[in-house]
């Protein structure tokens, strides 16, 4: 299975005259492997899963086989997945906003053991983690961390400090300074799911959700499988699907030609 292509995805819809009538791709078993598909991904967020079903089912189940046009699979997939507790935003607003590719750093308040050195052993004994590091380990306030960028994925690594060890993090940040202005931009390491599954311009709805008219996706494209991870095999190529108006039919297009 591969993406599904989702022509004009964020334009509007056609006159009554150019709506199309699916033929082929449909099915229970081609989105059963779809589906199959989605659920493994380990990608996926909950939102996104969710999200990714809606888009199948509504382009190769609910539309396969009536005529519709662009704007119908759209409004499917919208009540597909509901309004917030609110009601006041369709939920697949949020879940493209969220598929938006982005690097997300982790940084985790829980964890921020200051790793100034530790001079004197810590008296809960050589097991203590203080010990084993050799580091203050007080818990340093939110704030007080410098930020080491890694040389091949541009990623963020923190280094907490307490505000006994204020001096070591002022020396830090400063020697941090010259390195991390070489890092290379941060590879994504969330969302870009979409691409993945459906073609269409998704930089513009994600421009759309985000209410960002000005977002610029990753160098590294918009594709999670195009996102190299240091120590992981990169994703090989999906058999793409494209979904083609042809004489005012659907076809089905693959690898070996429309059917």
């Amino acid at each position: 299975m591969g993406a599904l292509h989702l022509a004009h995805a964020e334009q509007a819809p056609p006159a009554d005259g150019n709506r199309t009538k699916g033929k082929g791709g449909g099915g229970g078993e081609t989105f059963a492997d779809f589906a199959r598909q989605v659920y493994n991904d380990q990608r996926a967020t909950p939102l996104a899963r969710e999200m990714l079903l809606a888009f199948g089912f509504a382009t190769m189940v609910a539309h396969s086989e009536e005529a519709c046009d662009v704007h119908a699979v759209w409004k499917t997939v919208r009540h597909a997945m509901g309004a917030t507790r609110t009601g006041r935003e369709w939920r697949l607003n949020q879940a493209i906003a969220e598929d938006a590719p982005g690097y997300s750093s982790g940084k985790d308040r829980s964890r921020r053991a200051c790793v100034a050195p530790r001079l004197r052993p810590h008296p809960d004994g050589p097991d203590d983690f203080r010990n084993q590091l050799g580091i203050c380990g007080t818990l340093a306030d939110w704030e007080h961390y410098a930020v080491e960028k890694q040389a091949g994925t541009g990623w963020y690594k923190y280094r907490w400090y307490c505000k006994r060890h204020l001096d070591h993090l002022v020396r830090v940040r400063e020697q941090l300074r010259e390195p991390n202005s070489r890092a290379p931009e941060p590879i994504p390491n969330r969302g870009g799911l979409l691409p993945v599954y459906f073609e269409s311009d998704w930089v513009t709805a994600y421009r759309t959700h985000l209410g960002l008219p000005d977002w610029q996706p990753p160098v590294y494209g918009i594709s999670a499988d195009d996102w190299p991870i240091p120590g992981v095999e990169k994703v090989p190529p999906r058999a793409r699907l494209r979904l083609a108006a042809v004489d005012g039919t659907l076809l089905v297009e693959t690898p070996g030609g429309p059917r």
